[in-house]
């Protein structure tokens, strides 16, 4: 099962470079709540917590099949970042949609 060690090794990396690169959205994540009204908008709640969690979700993603690598099905947990990816991508397009992209309705 080489193949297998080289797509874990790629896969951790990819979700490390993405863990590491969204540091600085989620230092200024707080900064969403500055406009007037956007406290008590539920979708921003909802990107906020989705940016909060991206970073951990593909840090779990890349560490988490290394430590279960002899488990069949460990390669499946890679699964932890895309499920980060797409609570950002859901989150996002439904404050675009709904708020017309602004952070206050």
């Amino acid at each position: 099962m080489p193949h297998k060690k080289g797509l874990r090794i790629g896969l951790t990396i990819l979700s490390v470079l993405a863990a590491v690169m969204s540091m600085p959205i989620v230092m200024f994540s707080p900064m969403m709540f500055d406009a007037p009204g956007s406290d008590e908008n539920a979708l921003t709640h909802f990107l906020f917590f989705s940016v909060l969690a991206f970073p951990v979700l593909c840090l779990m993603g890349g560490i988490l099949p290394w430590i279960f690598k002899r488990r069949p099905k460990s390669i499946w947990l890679y699964g932890l970042s895309g499920l980060a990816v797409g609570l950002l991508v859901v989150a996002i397009v439904l404050l675009s949609v709904k708020c017309g992209g602004d952070f206050a309705c």
